[in-house]
């Protein structure tokens, strides 16, 4: 079964984070809700990019709330949180794209100061 945790673990070991991520909610848009919280219960372990540990608990913090599931303890560790309090913005935005990410992104992830694109969670 696919997890955040399961991410993490994939990631370090050399596989895309990015592709990892799209396969995982693939997945969790296709599961129960029991399952769907059992995806994101495990936090994920440390990884080698400082934005991605952060980037799984706002994942795992947005789905819980948009699928009334409950949200994981983990996702509000300190860890799940940019280290030094820098902004990351996705894409290495400049510019005006920075300004639309900070508009457009999740709450959840700016609660966590990183700024994506609104639809960061969307499957077509």
């Amino acid at each position: 079964m696919d997890s955040i945790y399961n991410i993490s673990i994939q990631a370090r070991a050399g596989a895309d984070f990015y592709l990892l991520l799209g396969d995982f909610l693939d997945c969790f848009y296709r599961a129960d809700p029991e399952t769907q919280a059992s995806m994101i219960a495990v936090p994920p372990d440390d990884m080698e990019r400082p934005e991605y540990v952060p980037f799984l608990a706002s994942t795992a913090h947005k789905l819980a709330i948009d699928h009334q599931i409950p949200t994981p303890e983990w996702a509000f560790a300190p860890r799940c949180y940019l280290p030094g309090g820098a902004p990351h913005f996705a894409c290495g935005a400049k510019g005006d794209l920075r300004l639309l990410f900070m508009y457009k992104s999740p709450s959840e992830f700016k609660h966590r100061n990183l700024f994506v694109d609104e639809n960061v969670l969307s499957r077509i």
